[in-house]
């Protein structure tokens, strides 16, 4: 007897199979992906992409992705924040025309500091909305979608096949670098310079194991009879399988058109009245009032 399957692999982790989303179409999924990674181009105030950052984590929660993964992009999240605010700091531009405020002793402008916040909320708001996603989605839930709404044959494919090979690229790097572990490396010994050029070594091995790969895939669609039309060889149409193995419900059109409609709102609104802009924002008068400015 096979045994039950209890999860699913995606793209940045493992989600338990019954997880809330898989009771939606992978279209709808992908509306989310666009609702909440592409809404923040468009929204200037903060309040707005933290609530949009605070529902990304509701929805990983509810959706039974274990918080404990975000941890690893803590990391990435402190050194935007420092790179971001570092060049608020270094470079403010016309210092003559901005608002000096003093802080441990340093002298900060008021409107570089304040836009490298603006941004840095949208930019991880767009980061949190790209994790919800593929931490909850499989290369297959995205080439479904892509085929649902009628992308390409060939478009979709690439786009697929490059998520599949970015996730097969990680695990060699890992399998590489654990490789060198088990022959004795010691990375917690090594200096920094030493850490880069053992990063830039990693290349050559990456980059054999990479074409062997572009070459076994492209075998393997061969072997299949795909072709860039999408069309066997002998003509005809090919009928489409894994799209019919997923129906679109009730429930995902009604799940596509709010979001639909709430981000065509947004952008209306931000395009025809200039809504949504920082000037609105309660927390920049509240930062105004702290430094005194």
């Amino acid at each position: 007897m096979p045994k039950a399957e209890i999860a699913k692999k995606t793209l940045l982790g493992v989600v338990p199979v019954d997880s809330p989303f898989y009771r939606f179409h992978p279209a709808t999924r992908l509306m989310l992906l666009v609702f909440l990674s592409v809404t923040p181009l468009f929204v200037d105030l903060p309040e707005i992409n933290l609530a949009l950052i605070a529902v990304a984590l509701f929805l990983l929660r509810w959706g039974k992705v274990q918080l404990g993964q975000i941890k690893r992009y803590l990391p990435l999240l402190f050194t935007v924040a420092l790179f971001m605010f570092t060049v608020a700091y270094l470079a403010p531009g016309d210092r003559a025309t901005l608002t000096p405020f003093k802080l441990l002793g340093l002298t900060f402008y008021l409107e570089p500091i304040w836009w490298a916040f603006v941004s840095y909320c949208r930019l991880i708001a767009m980061l949190f909305g790209a994790i919800l996603y593929f931490s909850t989605n499989r290369e297959r839930d995205l080439l479904v979608a892509l085929r649902t709404i009628r992308l390409p044959f060939a478009a979709s494919y690439v786009l697929a096949l490059s998520l599949r090979s970015a996730g097969m690229f990680m695990e060699d790097f890992a399998t590489i670098r654990e490789a060198q572990q088990a022959r004795g490396l010691d990375l917690e010994s090594m200096s920094i310079a030493d850490k880069v050029k053992l990063y830039t070594m990693y290349a050559v091995p990456l980059f054999a194991v990479a074409l062997r790969r572009a070459d076994e895939i492209s075998n393997a669609l061969f072997a299949r009879g795909y072709t860039l039309s999408a069309r066997p060889a002998t003509g005809g149409k090919r009928s489409d399988y894994l799209r019919k193995q997923y129906r679109v419900l009730a429930r995902d059109w009604i799940a596509i058109a709010a979001m639909g409609l709430a981000f065509g709102a947004v952008v209306a609104l931000r395009i025809g009245w200039g809504a949504f802009t920082d000037d609105a924002s309660l927390l920049k008068a509240l930062f105004r009032w702290v430094v005194g400015a």
